[in-house]
């Protein structure tokens, strides 16, 4: 049986000889139903606090387990992206190494055409180095030829001198 504080105040004894003071007993009844009433609002303070936690801690909940989703599923997401750009960084390495291999293989084709270029050039130096040799032998041996032909057939002729006085007049 639940009392109120109402009903506590409503309750009268029926008086008999030797009995209890009928005024203390309504003032005790007064003072349990006041403290009644006090309990009973704290009672229900305290009921709709819980049920005030109660729904913030559901929220809460429902928050964190959202969180937790959301958490699970970035770190899915950053797990990809690294993932994929793990792969993407691998097929750069290996592109960029093959135009490597490419630029290296160029450069060593380059380099042997420049020293076969080099090997010709010095031939056909040497070459011209021989030729022209022979044309300064050749042009000495008749530059010879010309002055030893010119020492013997040359003769040497006076050309008679004019007097001054002819040349003033």
């Amino acid at each position: 049986m639940s009392l109120t504080p109402l009903e506590i105040q409503k309750t009268r004894f029926a008086q008999r000889m030797r009995g209890f003071d009928p005024e203390e007993v309504s003032n005790f009844l007064s003072l349990v139903a006041d403290e009644l009433a006090t309990r009973l609002g704290e009672i229900e303070k305290l009921e709709r606090e819980v049920n005030y936690f109660r729904h913030r801690l559901e929220e809460t909940e429902k928050r964190e387990h959202q969180l937790q989703e959301t958490l699970l599923r970035a770190q899915k997401v950053s797990d990809e992206i690294t993932s994929a750009a793990e792969r993407e960084a691998r097929l750069l390495i290996k592109e960029a190494e093959m135009t490597a291999d490419r630029i290296v293989q160029q450069a060593v084709d380059q380099s042997t055409r420049i020293e076969s270029k080099i090997t010709e050039l010095r031939a056909t130096r040497r070459e011209l180095q021989l030729k022209l040799r022979n044309t300064v032998d050749l042009f000495g041996q008749i530059v010879s030829a010309d002055m030893e032909d010119e020492r013997s057939t040359a003769t040497i002729r006076t050309l008679p001198r004019k007097l001054k006085k002819e040349s003033s007049a």
